[in-house]
């Protein structure tokens, strides 16, 4: 799912005195489970210009760096010429928010300890059972991460990094669930089959993302392997759940 900043324009005006500034980060893809199990078709992977393997030792500065991200994407409240203006950074999929919930969010900042703590666990669970994580640069029309179960790696989008600590773990969970998937398909490394999740009006939640370019060629099962990830992922306990009802028991 590449994500950057794009258009800043006017959501609401009081009176000429309150302006609400969005920065919406443009969620044009979540994953691509799909990517050939070699790595030699270049159209995602930019190669080796950078690319940091996630392990004990760098995960604690992972989190500290998603932090900071979070600090820069909220809610922000200035007065500049006479007027009210708020500036916040919102995803794809995000209602836009009001000036009370953006005050709200000013005074109470967002408690991000339940991602940390599932990035942390998901971290934990992969690595011990030989699933590598990569931060990546990936091309400009690449996702934002992707399960390559061939290479038993996931690879997240080193941009992705900008969007915070919720996002990331969401993008984590997203691309666990791909595991999940291969570890119902028979082992880590098999292809994925969709496990039977609770799916709920997926599709119109998420209809922005499945109608990128980069899910185009797929077919309809291939789609609907995105959709139980799509529909699942903020789940986050249940991702934990999934993978260890699907994917310890092939130890």
């Amino acid at each position: 799912m590449k994500k950057k900043i794009i258009n800043i324009f006017l959501l609401l005006i009081f009176s000429n005195f309150f302006l609400v500034k969005d920065i919406k980060s443009n969620s044009k893809y979540v994953s691509n489970s799909l990517i050939p199990n070699d790595l030699s078709n270049k159209k995602f992977l930019k190669g080796d210009i950078y690319k940091l393997k996630v392990n004990r030792n760098n995960l604690k500065k992972l989190l500290s760096l998603l932090k900071k991200y979070d600090l820069k994407n909220a809610p922000k409240k200035n007065i500049i010429d006479g007027k009210i203006i708020y500036k916040y950074k919102r995803s794809l999929n995000e209602p836009k928010k009001t000036i009370k919930e953006l005050e709200n969010l000013i005074k109470n900042p967002e408690d991000t300890t339940k991602y940390e703590k599932f990035i942390i666990r998901s971290f934990l669970y992969l690595s011990t059972n030989g699933i590598n994580i990569y931060i990546q640069e990936l091309n400009s029309n690449g996702p934002s991460a992707l399960w390559s179960h061939g290479n038993k790696s996931i690879f997240i989008n080193k941009r992705s990094l900008e969007n915070g600590t919720a996002n990331f773990a969401y993008l984590l969970s997203h691309e666990m669930i791909h595991v999940s998937q291969s570890c119902k398909g028979g082992a880590f490394d098999a292809y994925p089959v969709l496990i039977g999740l609770n799916i709920f009006n997926p599709k119109e939640k998420y209809k922005k993302n499945l109608e990128n370019d980069i899910y185009k060629d797929l077919t309809e099962e291939q789609i609907m392997l995105e959709i139980e990830a799509y529909a699942n992922q903020e789940k986050l306990i249940n991702t934990i759940e999934i993978f260890k009802n699907y994917c310890l028991k092939l130890k």
